[in-house]
């Protein structure tokens, strides 16, 4: 399932509050620095979590990601069913 982090959202809130074998979070790149920088650290955390009845992974976008790029990693990440708590970024930073 594709969930997608608002800036000022809750990302613990977002991710435990969804149901599904596999949760795939996307951080804009509109968050600031410190939101950014929390969000990515709780990916670990709420993977282990949640383990091992849901996956919990990330993808993290750039100003220039592309929307077929973001579609991609989230497909890849919903069928990479022995992959939780990684985080990838998609664009260049």
């Amino acid at each position: 399932m594709r969930l997608t982090l608002e800036p000022g959202g809750d990302i613990a809130a977002l991710v435990r509050g969804a149901w599904g074998d596999s949760l795939v979070v996307v951080i804009p790149a509109a968050l600031d620095s410190l939101a950014m920088a929390q969000a990515r650290a709780a990916i670990g955390p709420l993977a282990i979590e949640l383990a091992p009845a849901t996956r919990v992974n990330a993808v993290v976008l750039a100003e220039e990601a592309q929307p077929a790029d973001v579609d991609a990693a989230v497909e890849f990440l919903e069928a990479a069913r022995s992959t939780t708590g990684q985080v990838l970024p998609i664009g260049k930073r």
